[in-house]
């Protein structure tokens, strides 16, 4: 993952510009960061504090409880990320139907992705 390119990236994504050519086959940092959050952070937080509020889970793993601060703090913990998992979901639809609905679709059904003509390249 390129930490330099954030911010190129965050104002081409701002932008509505889109990688062309050979680049628009490749995750882009921001989208690299996203998923390493939602796999590594969202959806271990969300099973986590899920289980903290659980009173059931809380006799057999009270070790959960005291590591978030208790139930309310679960709670928060847990609707946060519920929240942000919902807001990726939803950044990640509407850049599919931004950047090129047919194309995106195509190549999630069928793992081929339209680069378009030869000679365009990347958008910078």
């Amino acid at each position: 993952m390129e930490f330099g390119h954030i911010g190129r990236a965050v104002r081409e994504h701002l932008r509505m510009r889109f990688p062309r050519g050979e680049a628009a086959k490749r995750y882009n940092v921001l989208q690299q960061f996203a998923y390493l959050m939602v796999v590594f952070v969202l959806f271990p937080l969300m099973i986590l504090t899920g289980l903290t509020m659980s009173p059931g889970i809380d006799s057999a793993l009270p070790q959960l409880l005291t590591l978030f601060g208790g139930r309310q703090t679960a709670r928060l913990i847990h609707f946060a990320a519920a929240s942000s998992l919902a807001l990726f979901v939803i950044v990640h639809v509407v850049m599919v139907l931004v950047s090129g609905v047919w194309n995106n679709l195509r190549s999630m059904v069928t793992g081929w992705y339209d680069l378009g003509n030869p000679r365009t390249t990347d958008v910078r």
